[in-house]
């Protein structure tokens, strides 16, 4: 006798393992099918519906990319290439298209003033700022004659930046096209 009740028993927790089995596959799929539910909803009530879950991406606190970028285009086209404290923060990183990088501000500095004491900007030009979640790009062309040699260039690059708490925290420069100023020139004015 002692054996039947063992077995009624072990039947009994067998019966309990698959019935809380089921009751956890029912769960599951009830999940699943709130989840599946919920851009309906959201289309439903007139919001556009984003597959995979997306996140709200945030810069911080401060100006936003678009503002930040903005300045930087009005800045640089009223002649204004300097960086600042205001705009760029301490914790800056620079990195050139030539795989070189700075960080820190200070050190930043110093690169464009070896850059300046070696170049002298004719006309320049900037584009944009194209804006994204995390920063914006620019476009700039410059009109540039080294000082050493007097060879005059035409210079095309993108600049990428990302802004966090209102500040620049990164630029990436990507170099374009660089031509002699005569190439990039109407013909009547290459001559000059």
């Amino acid at each position: 006798m002692a054996r039947k009740k063992v077995v009624k028993k072990s039947s009994a927790k067998k019966a309990s393992k698959v019935a809380k089995r089921a009751g956890g596959v029912k769960k599951k799929a009830t999940k699943v099918k709130s989840r599946a539910k919920a851009p309906a909803a959201a289309a439903a009530a007139g919001a556009p519906a984003f597959p995979g879950s997306p996140m709200r991406i945030s810069t911080g606190k401060g100006a936003t990319p678009e503002q930040v970028g903005r300045e930087v285009v009005a800045a640089f086209n009223g002649g204004q290439y300097e960086i600042n404290t205001r705009l760029w923060s301490g914790r800056l990183e620079c990195i050139e298209g030539g795989g070189l990088a700075w960080r820190g501000f200070k050190n930043v500095q110093a690169k464009n003033s070896f850059w300046n004491a070696a170049n002298m900007v004719l006309g320049a030009s900037a584009e944009g700022p194209y804006v994204g979640s995390t920063g914006f790009a620019i476009k700039f062309k410059m009109d540039v004659e080294d000082k050493a040699t007097g060879r005059r260039t035409i210079m095309e690059e993108v600049g990428v930046y990302t802004v966090r708490d209102g500040q620049i925290v990164r630029e990436e420069f990507m170099y374009g096209t660089v031509l002699p100023a005569e190439a990039a020139m109407p013909p009547e004015l290459a001559k000059v």
